[in-house]
């Protein structure tokens, strides 16, 4: 939905289950938008040559949208993009362009943007411009009330400290969490749940809501690895 808040940050250490939910979640978005409507920006982490990167080429190959897959080398252009495409929707709410979804696949991999420890966590000003990691900060938090939205899945709560910070993690208002810590479980979910977690479940949490509801999670996409 266009509000603030409306990101899902997906975190754990389950690579085939990961797949599978970035693949359903960019046909499913696809499916239910006209063509023209949506748009994709695909942050793929994969390596060449790998069942991983065939997977992903496949399901990119049946969507019917504007898609842009980007790998490390291209962040400091898309990001660019992107941010420019969030100003003009602020400056003129009467244009807003089509719903985009940004998908960030293994967020700890794109060093680029990791927020600088020594750097004021503000979005304004000379630091933030040009700077990728803050040019992300500003999309999760402004760009969901304008059409813009993340989703984002890292592989440890530890890198969603260095790689979004408090401010940006309470943007993620939906959060799907594998096994973890108690600690982890709690900071993310306010539940210590996660640390009870099998090998094939997941916890899907919506702050706005107030929920947790468990998921057994789909292996097809290890089956077509």
């Amino acid at each position: 939905q266009r509000r603030s808040g409306s990101n899902l940050l997906i975190v754990g250490q389950r690579e085939e289950a990961v797949l599978a939910m970035f693949a359903v979640g960019l046909i499913s978005l696809a499916a239910q938008h006209p063509r023209g409507a949506a748009r994709f920006v695909f942050f793929d982490s994969t390596l060449p040559d790998t069942p991983q990167r065939e997977f992903f080429e496949r399901v990119f190959r049946g969507i019917p949208h504007e898609l842009v897959v980007a790998k490390s080398g291209d962040i400091p252009e898309v990001m660019k993009r992107l941010e420019a495409d969030l100003n003009g929707r602020i400056e003129d709410a009467q244009a807003p362009g089509p719903e985009t979804f940004v998908f960030l696949h293994e967020l700890q991999n794109y060093k680029k943007l990791r927020q600088d420890e020594d750097m004021a966590f503000s979005l304004g000003g000379d630091d933030a411009a040009g700077n990728p990691a803050q040019q992300l900060a500003r999309l999760v938090t402004d760009g969901p009330s304008h059409g813009i939205h993340v989703i984002a899945s890292v592989d440890t709560y530890n890198n969603v400290n260095r790689f979004l910070g408090r401010k940006a993690l309470s943007e993620f208002e939906m959060r799907v969490l594998f096994q973890m810590s108690t600690n982890d479980s709690a900071s993310l979910c306010d539940d210590p749940k996660a640390s009870t977690l099998g090998l094939h479940r997941a916890l899907f949490y919506n702050e706005q809501e107030g929920y947790l509801e468990t998921l057994l999670t789909s292996r097809f996409a290890e089956r077509s690895l």
